[in-house]
């Protein structure tokens, strides 16, 4: 199939994840004008930010940050809209559980929204509260999981 999980120096590699970032997680959403590309948490020390491709094509987004003790953080995931419904979430979620493992991570925790809840239930999560400050301020009706790997 061709999938691979880049992690994102390249610049061509980041203009990619911050298009389907900025569409998918915020304009698609109704909020326009707020992305920043700039953001320094995408290149912090405990960020590992990916790009999920198939055949060279980008095709979604993920960033794990490490917590350290074993703990991360699956944040900002995305598919772009025309790839959506095809598969292509399941397989990047396995890829970055994997990348996860080899980080030494045993607990993967998530913020997802409330549409995603059935996507993270198939693939192994439960409803987990891990840090309720995480979800203060959210423009976003969030809910805590995690997953043992």
């Amino acid at each position: 199939m061709g999938y691979e999980l880049v992690r994102v120096v390249d610049p061509a590699d980041w203009a990619d994840f911050h298009a389907i970032r900025r569409v998918e997680l915020f304009e698609a959403r109704g909020r326009f004008g707020i992305y920043d590309e700039n953001h320094p948490l995408d290149r912090a020390e405990f960020a590992h930010p990916f790009l999920l491709k198939r055949n060279g094509q980008a095709l979604g987004t993920v960033r794990l940050d490490l917590f350290g003790g074993g703990r991360a953080a699956v944040r900002l995931v995305a598919i772009t809209a025309s790839e959506q419904k095809r598969g292509h979430g399941r397989v990047m979620e396995a890829l970055v559980t994997e990348e996860a493992r080899v980080l030494g991570v045993h607990t993967l925790l998530v913020n997802a929204v409330e549409t995603a809840l059935g996507f993270y239930e198939k693939t192994g999560w439960e409803p987990f509260e891990w840090d309720p400050s995480e979800l203060v301020n959210s423009p976003l009706s969030c809910i805590q999981m995690r997953k043992l790997l």
